[in-house]
């Protein structure tokens, strides 16, 4: 491990080259400090890490200023001794005072987050102009940073900007980072998009995740740049590497919709996965839909489970109201109605649409709570009015049928047609019929037809039927017994008697297939076993 490997990652970084004096006086020590800190550095390199502070700390104690630089930041990072901010503090202070600009800097980082010291902005500004008045980039950095915050000194955005130039002209990734980002929102400087593309392209250029990210986010939204999803997926590539969990997400973001990128749910359920495991929120809550739909990974409702609850235990709502469906299911864990109810409330409570419907059916079928219309018939209107399709179509269903409130047609007609709107098949299904039997609204059938058809392709059964039902009579639609039989055949599949005891008749008949009386019986057997009479007669009739 390099010393200077720490630089970019860590608050507190390492020296190997000459102390920056200043104008501060340097204590001169004898040539066998100097050869103790050589050797520290050479026992570091060959990671004997105690031995490198051993040899550090001699050196340190006989006045060599890199030597106390850096034994402090072995106190820090727990490198070859326990962590110690307090000896840090003591070391780098002694540094400090003795010219030592990274000494200084570091300094400032303990003000600034109150390791080994208590939290003083001010001073930590102290220490971090010592150390930019040498031309440290990290501390000009900072420095900025305060600048931009209005902490520890007053709000400057324009001081800030040029602290940010200065050490991004020396090439320091973090401040061009900065420096763009002030470009992109105008902060101290001319607002220029292509100016902060600029820089966030020299940054992420110096490998630094956050600049990748955030060009990334250039190129995917065409922002002083063209945009490109190639290039966008590229940056978002190169920051995941390094372990941006954000990035993470969105490449796996990217993977699932084909952004850029082939569509692959294997690779997205990879990088959820590497971003759920650094705890962003976002992608455990993904990452536990892949396991529960089987996308990109095998179907695992326990893994499934484990995710949401991780993602829920953080607040996540999304997160909360699946793991409710989990308990109320029994998926991936054992079935409690009880709990389940208990976590639809508590994301309910917080305006989380979806719960406050399910806790609604919850209190309305009295699963897991008492059951109470009352209280049913209040999340309904609570997930409502927050345009929730289902919460609206069951208030319909009440109005229609005169549920906890009168009777009111054109109240349900209204609900139907809002949740309709939304693409909700069961509402198209109820407000079709509607303008069918002419009830809330002016009788249409026309208008009943094409809601059926938008409803039966979303694979609603009785649209399905009654869809079939148009076909076969010509009703608003052109008589079509094949378009009819299409439709009989997708409703008896799932198992409607009616639509089977039909199809066995377009089969019998020969309407709109080949005459076929083994499959009209067929069918007609399997509406009779579900005891509907009219295909019982039937097959009485045809033995």
């Amino acid at each position: 491990m390099p010393l200077l490997f720490l630089l970019s990652f860590l608050a507190f970084s390492f020296v190997q080259g000459p102390v920056h004096a200043g104008s501060l006086p340097v204590v001169q020590v004898h040539d066998n400090a100097g050869k103790m800190y050589r050797q520290g550095v050479a026992a570091y390199k060959s990671s004997v890490y105690s031995e490198a502070v051993a040899c550090w700390k001699d050196a340190a104690e006989a006045g060599h200023v890199n030597a106390m630089c850096n034994l402090g930041s072995c106190y820090a990072k727990g490198v070859g001794v326990s962590i110690n901010y307090r000896q840090a503090v003591k070391w780098w202070t002694e540094a400090a005072e003795r010219g030592s600009d990274v000494a200084q800097c570091n300094l400032g980082n303990c003000y600034m987050k109150g390791n080994g010291v208590k939290v003083d902005p001010e001073k930590a500004v102290d220490w971090y102009m010592m150390s930019a008045s040498q031309g440290n980039p990290m501390a000009l950095t900072a420095l900025g940073r305060c600048y931009l915050d209005g902490n520890g000194i007053v709000e400057d955005a324009i001081a800030a900007a040029e602290c940010f130039h200065k050490a991004a002209a020396m090439g320091y990734p973090a401040a061009q980072c900065e420096l763009a980002g002030c470009y992109y929102s105008g902060s101290g400087v001319e607002q220029s998009l292509a100016e902060a593309v600029y820089w966030y392209r020299k940054s992420a250029h110096g490998s630094y995740p956050l600049a990748q990210r955030l060009l990334a986010i250039c190129y995917e939204n065409g922002e002083g740049v063209e945009h490109s999803y190639v290039d966008a997926a590229k940056w978002y590539r190169a920051a995941a590497l390094q372990g941006d969990a954000e990035s993470q997400f969105c490449l796996a973001e990217f993977h699932s919709a084909g952004k850029g990128v082939v569509k692959d749910w294997a690779e997205a359920a990879k990088w959820y996965n590497a971003a759920a495991e650094q705890g962003y929120v976002d992608a455990q809550y993904e990452l536990a839909g892949c396991y529960y739909s089987g996308k990109g990974v095998d179907v695992d409702l326990h893994k499934a489970f484990k995710w949401y609850k991780k993602a829920a235990d953080k607040g996540d709502l999304d997160a909360m109201c699946q793991l409710a469906s989990c308990h109320y299911m029994g998926e991936g864990t054992a079935q409690d109605y009880v709990r389940a109810a208990r976590m639809y409330r508590k994301a309910a409570e917080s305006g989380h649409a979806d719960a406050q419907f399910y806790i609604a059916e919850c209190y309305m079928n009295g699963l897991g709570v008492d059951f109470d219309m009352a209280e049913a018939w209040r999340w309904y209107n609570e997930a409502a009015s927050q345009d929730h399709a289902g919460a609206q179509n069951v208030l319909g269903v009440f109005y229609h049928d005169g549920i906890m409130v009168e009777k009111d047609m054109e109240k349900a007609f209204a609900a139907f047609t809002s949740a309709a709107e939304m693409g909700h098949a069961e509402a198209q299904f109820n407000l079709a019929n509607c303008y069918y039997s002419g009830k809330g609204v002016v009788q249409d059938r026309l208008k009943a037809a094409r809601l059926f058809i938008q409803a039966a392709e979303q694979g609603h059964m009785l649209a399905q039927h009654n869809l079939a039902v148009c076909f076969y009579n010509g009703i608003e639609l052109e008589r079509s017994y094949s378009e009819a039989v299409k439709w009989y055949k997708k409703a008896a599949a799932q198992g409607y008697a009616c639509s089977q005891y039909d199809l066995g008749l377009c089969y019998y008949n020969g309407d709109g297939v080949e005459k076929n009386i083994d499959e009209a019986i067929k069918w007609w057997k399997l509406a009779a076993e579900q005891e509907y009479e009219p295909a019982i007669r039937a097959l009485k009739n045809t033995r």
